[in-house]
């Protein structure tokens, strides 16, 4: 009858976490699920931030290329817009990284509400080192670290050895990862079509700066 919630409300997730703490066996499993699901987000919340930053960059890269074009500086213009193809790029990585980490989220807060089998969240590492090798190439230094750091909890959580994150990217991924990831390219995309205006056409780049990829 201890369990029972005499309020007659259906419990929450804060009610969950709190009553982890009354199962002395599940203590330390709990815990390491609780504060990867903060660093996780807490990833998400810098990676939101530096995106704004990102696009306020963009907004002045962009309106430099259409003053220039306007003055017929077509040197000028092709500098700014090489800035500005190659900061949507990052952004659209930026984006595939934030909707990853949402996902990664969503399976910890599952796992904590239904005390599911630490293989349920097993996916989730192969979304996190693909996240790792997206933020390497897009965010500062302190962020990649801080996700490697989160990486390393989940790990812990469900007691498997760490991952080399420094290495190749490449890593064998399971159908749901596999899911996650392209749903995370196409959010992104569409994300990109949504916020940003087409560079000024008249501005010769190549097609990889335009679209903020590149064959390399």
């Amino acid at each position: 009858m201890s369990g029972y919630n005499w309020s007659g409300r259906e419990p929450t997730i804060g009610d969950k976490i709190k009553s982890f703490f009354k199962n002395t066996s599940d203590v330390d499993l709990n815990k390491k699920a609780i504060i990867a699901l903060y660093r996780v987000k807490s990833s998400i919340s810098r990676i939101s931030t530096y995106i704004e930053k990102l696009r306020e960059k963009e907004r002045e890269y962009f309106n430099e290329v259409v003053e220039s074009k306007l003055h017929h500086d077509e040197k000028r213009a092709k500098i700014y817009a090489k800035q500005v193809a190659d900061i949507r790029k990052a952004v659209k990585q930026l984006y595939q990284v934030e909707y990853m980490l949402q996902h990664v989220a969503l399976k910890l807060e599952t796992f904590m509400i239904f005390h599911g089998a630490t293989g349920e969240v097993k996916p989730v590492l192969g979304i996190m080192k693909s996240a790792l090798g997206l933020l390497r190439e897009s965010a500062p230094y302190d962020l990649w670290i801080e996700l490697q750091a989160t990486m390393k909890e989940i790990e812990t959580l469900m007691d498997t050895s760490v991952v080399d994150v420094a290495g190749s990217v490449d890593v064998s991924l399971d159908p749901e990862a596999k899911k996650v990831l392209e749903e995370a390219r196409v959010v992104a995309e569409q994300k990109l079509k949504e916020k940003y205006p087409e560079i000024p056409s008249l501005v010769n780049l190549g097609e990889e700066e335009k679209t903020g990829e590149s064959t390399t």
